[in-house]
C-alpha cells in the first residue's frame, strides 16, 4: 500500500528510526484505511482558529476525503477537488500533486523520505496511552514551505494518532486522528467523482 523504506541512514536518532520502521511496516499491511479526524489551524498574528471535522477512506493509490464544504476524490490517476461553496471541481493528476505538502492522506507516508528525525519525549499521555513524540525536520527546508512535523505515535497499537505541521509563516496545523478503522470494505465508486451527482458543477481541468 505504501512505498517503502525510511530515509537515509545517519539522519534518523535510532529510537525514531525503530518507531517509524515499525509504523511504516504496519500501515503498508492495511488493505483500507477509514479514518476520523480533526484538522486545526493557527495563526495568531492574523487572530486566526479554526477546527474542522473530516473523514478519509483510503484503498491502494485511491482516496476520498471530505473537510467541511470540500470532497476530494483520487481514482489513482486523477485528483478531483469539489468545493459546495462555488460548486466547482478542480481536476489535477496525481503526477502533478505536490507531493511534499502536509495533507491528511500523505501524512501516513510523509516520514518515509527527506526528513531528519529525533525524539522528542516517550511518555504515557493523560488517557493512559504510551506516546512516542518524533520531531521531522526536512532535509531540504529551503525547499518547504514548514519548518518542522511532529508525530504522536502510539506505541503499542503503532499507530500515528496526531501530526503538528509548524508553517514558515507563523501558522501551524494540527491534525489529531479520533478513529481509525483497518481493513474494511470499500465500492471503489466511492473514489471516483460523478459529475451526475453534483448539479451544474463546473469542471476546472488543469492543462
Amino acid at each position: 500500500m505504501l512505498t517503502t523504506g525510511l530515509m537515509v541512514m545517519g539522519q534518523h536518532d535510532p529510537r525514531s528510526k525503530e518507531m517509524l520502521d515499525k509504523l511504516s511496516q504496519k500501515t503498508k499491511s492495511y488493505k483500507t484505511v477509514q479514518v476520523k479526524f480533526s484538522f486545526q489551524m493557527v495563526n495568531k498574528d492574523q487572530n486566526i482558529d479554526e477546527t474542522q471535522s473530516g473523514t478519509l477512506k483510503m484503498k491502494g493509490d485511491m482516496y476520498y476525503l471530505k473537510l467541511s464544504d470540500k470532497e476530494i476524490f483520487c481514482d489513482g490517476k486523477k485528483v478531483y477537488t469539489y468545493s459546495k461553496e462555488l460548486n466547482e471541481c478542480q481536476v489535477i493528476s496525481v503526477e502533478e500533486l505536490d507531493k511534499d505538502a502536509v495533507t491528511p492522506k500523505n501524512m501516513f507516508t510523509i516520514y518515509e523520505q527527506g526528513f531528519k528525525t529525533k525524539v522528542k519525549s516517550d511518555q504515557k499521555d493523560k488517557q493512559g496511552r504510551n506516546i512516542m513524540t518524533i520531531d521531522m525536520y526536512p532535509s531540504k527546508p529551503k525547499e518547504k514551505d514548514y519548518t518542522m512535523v511532529r508525530l504522536d505515535v502510539d506505541k503499542d497499537k503503532v499507530q500515528f494518532i496526531k501530526a503538528t505541521v509548524l508553517g514558515k509563516n507563523g501558522s501551524y496545523y494540527v491534525y489529531t486522528i479520533s478513529e481509525m478503522i483497518t481493513d474494511v470494505e470499500f465500492d471503489d465508486n466511492i473514489f471516483i467523482f460523478d459529475k451526475t451527482k453534483y448539479k451544474g458543477v463546473k469542471i476546472i481541468e488543469e492543462d
